[in-house]
């Protein structure tokens, strides 16, 4: 959760920032920052964000999306970050949760909403949307900082499930931000997120699409801008991108993790998307 907030730039928590443990934080926007990583990094955490003035840019598993206030950011465990910019006037306030805890609450439906939110991170809010969530979360921070109450963590763990109930079927406006809707696309958007470490040739996904390599590549690029191939390899090399600068793993523990045959044959295949091999990229940064 640490190494969240430092890589959003900001160097000192603020002082009216609550952390428990590694299950909790709730953190101000634009106060205390220095600079933004641009390295791509992989959540650990889940991650509202609400940005009340101002307005950023953020690139989430590929796809940018230019967040303008009042804007409801929802980002997920898994799911990896890239290139974050602010404006100077941003504000507004995260809500950091991490797995376990979201486990914990065993939210009904909650496996839907998932899905539904890992896809769509973003969403406009209305001005009393925005009121009502700044409502909550001063109720929030003031029950979190009450450190004497022995119930804290339960009175928590109920009102986040007050705003699950209540509200976030409200807050959410599911659409899918610059990309022409189509069931095979969007389920090959889907298939590819779920087996691309294990998977990256076309014909895996053609054949559980029910369509031919060259006619799926073919609709994906028309419907995206871009090859299935190319969206493959972009999910592969954005997780490699992340181990290497995130994480004490090997150069052979990654290849093993993205499922190469050997450290050769990912350090060639690194090496020809990005330019670098794993080792000069890792080094570079």
């Amino acid at each position: 959760m640490k190494r969240f907030i430092h890589n959003l730039g900001i160097d000192d928590i603020p002082l009216d920032s609550i952390v428990i443990g590694d299950d909790l934080a709730l953190v101000p926007m634009g106060r205390s920052r220095g600079e933004v990583s641009k390295e791509p990094f992989k959540l650990e955490h889940a991650v509202i964000g609400i940005c009340v003035t101002g307005h950023c840019e953020i690139k989430i598993n590929l796809q940018s999306y230019d967040v303008e206030s009042p804007m409801l950011i929802t980002m997920m465990p898994g799911q990896i970050i890239e290139g974050v910019n602010f404006s100077a006037n941003l504000d507004g306030f995260f809500i950091m949760l991490s797995k376990r805890f979201l486990d914990m609450l065993n939210l009904p439906g909650w496996q839907q909403q998932y899905m539904l939110i890992f896809n769509n991170p973003v969403s406009a809010i209305s001005a009393d949307t925005l009121h009502h969530i700044k409502i909550f979360y001063a109720i929030l921070h003031h029950a979190a900082s009450d450190v004497e109450n022995p119930f804290r963590l339960q009175v928590i763990e109920n009102l986040i499930r007050v705003f699950y109930y209540g509200g976030v079927s409200k807050f959410r406006r599911f659409e899918c931000g610059g990309v022409v809707k189509n069931s095979i696309v969007e389920h090959f958007m889907e298939l590819v997120q779920e087996h691309y470490r294990e998977q990256r040739l076309i014909g895996f996904y053609a054949d559980k699409l029910c369509v031919t390599p060259k006619y799926l590549s073919k609709l994906v690029k028309d419907h995206t801008g871009r090859s299935a191939g190319e969206w493959i390899e972009s999910h592969v090399i954005l997780e490699a991108r992340a181990m290497l600068q995130s994480s004490d793993m090997t150069i052979q523990q990654i290849a093993v993790s993205l499922n190469f045959p050997n450290q050769s044959f990912f350090g060639k295949y690194f090496k020809r998307a990005t330019g670098l091999s794993p080792k000069q990229y890792r080094h570079s940064k």
